[in-house]
This record gives C-alpha cells, structure tokens and sequence, in this order.
C-alpha cells in the first residue's frame, strides 16, 4: 500500500485523508512546526485584518476575548482553509484569496488600496502580501504567536512527501534527507521555492492552496 506524509495535523473530516484513504493510500499527518501565542493588549484601528493562516486566526481571536473591545472591520484570508476558520469562529470573510501570494495581493488590492489593514501573524512570517503591496495600503503587523521548527518526530518513509509550508519543509529535511525515488507536493509556489533551495530536484505543485487540490495531485500522477 502506498503511504503518504502530510506536514499537517488530519481530523477525520479531512477532505486529504478521506479522498486518499478511499483510494488505498496510507496517510501520516503530522505538523513539523510548534506554535506558542503571543499575548497583544492593544489593537491598532484598521478597516481590514488579513489573516495567512488558521493558526493567526486562532491566536488572534484568543486573545482578543480577554480584551476589552472586539474586531468591527472586515476580514480578510489569504485562502479557503483560513476562510472556514474565520467562520468557525463566527465571523464573516469579506474577501478570499487562493492561496498564493501574487494573485492574492492583486485581488486584495482591488477592496482594500490605501487602506488600512491589520496583519495578525507569526514571528517568523515571511509578510508575502504586505511585502507585495509596500506603499499601496496601510499595513500594520501584529505577532500573535511564535512558530519554531520541530526536532522531536519520528516519521517512517513515505512514498509521497506533502508540505503545507516552508518550514514544515526545513524541519523534514533537517532530520531527513531527500530520497530520489520519493515524490514532493507543495501546496504553493513559496513552499516549492523552499523545496528546491534544499535541495528537492523535482516538486509537483498543487493547482491551488487545498486539501482537495494537494488530494487531487496525488491521484492524479499516481494514474
């Protein structure tokens, strides 16, 4: 039976680990990366708050309970699955992109030039969008966690190596290394970027940042 690495934590929902295992693969979902919050106790007026990931959305909302004053602007997700988190947690999503950093920019431009957005984000954050957008709006940054790699996994080998992110990917490699006869998927051209740097001759692409489109590349080349 193949199996398959993903560098994320798979409920049993999972749309990946659902359309994999009906086809016979073996699934191993484990985030490479830690997350501890940074507590916020003052939140800058914007019109916007623009989330990268479900973890921001988290950590922001958290802390905000403890906080005498509540989010009133629009959100915005840099894709589906930070989408569905902000809804979950009550809220409405203005704006969606698709997950990777150009073509979101240049959507996200079309609703919010020259305004001001709040970035929620990690220590770490590479600040794709604000970076892309530099002059365009009003960005102010707010590091609501830390995120570090992880060293303490053990992982078996796997036909299929997936990464979610470019740290997920520098985790994996640190600890292992790369094997010609095993396949690489990147959920995005930054994760791809991050594969080839360390050393990933070939890596495939999903179409867009999902669990169903990183399912459906597997299928896809496994035909």
């Amino acid at each position: 039976m193949p199996n398959i690495f993903i560098s994320r934590e798979l409920t049993a929902d999972s749309v990946f680990l659902q359309r994999l295992q009906s086809a016979g693969f073996e699934v191993v979902g484990v985030s490479l990366v830690q997350f501890q919050a940074i507590l916020f106790l003052h939140l800058p007026q914007a019109d916007w708050v623009f989330f990268y990931s479900k973890q921001a959305v988290h950590f922001f909302f958290e802390n905000l309970q403890s906080l005498p004053f509540e989010w009133k602007g629009k959100i915005a997700a840099m894709g589906e699955g930070t989408a569905k988190a902000v809804v979950n947690k009550g809220y409405l999503v203005n704006f969606v992109g698709n997950g990777e950093p150009k073509a979101t920019a240049a959507l996200f431009l079309e609703s919010a030039a020259k305004q001001k957005v709040l970035f929620p984000r990690a220590s770490n954050s590479r600040q794709s969008i604000q970076k892309l957008l530099e002059n365009q709006l009003e960005a102010f940054n707010l590091i609501v966690y830390e995120n570090q790699p992880r060293t303490d996994f053990e992982l078996p080998d796997c036909d299929w190596l997936v990464f979610t992110s470019p740290m997920n990917a520098q985790a994996y490699f640190q600890k292992y290394p790369a094997k010609a006869e095993q396949k690489v998927l990147a959920i995005g051209t930054t994760t791809a970027e991050t594969l080839k740097l360390l050393g990933v001759p070939e890596v495939i692409i999903a179409k867009e940042a999902s669990e169903l489109a990183l399912a459906q590349a597997i299928l896809d080349t496994s035909l």
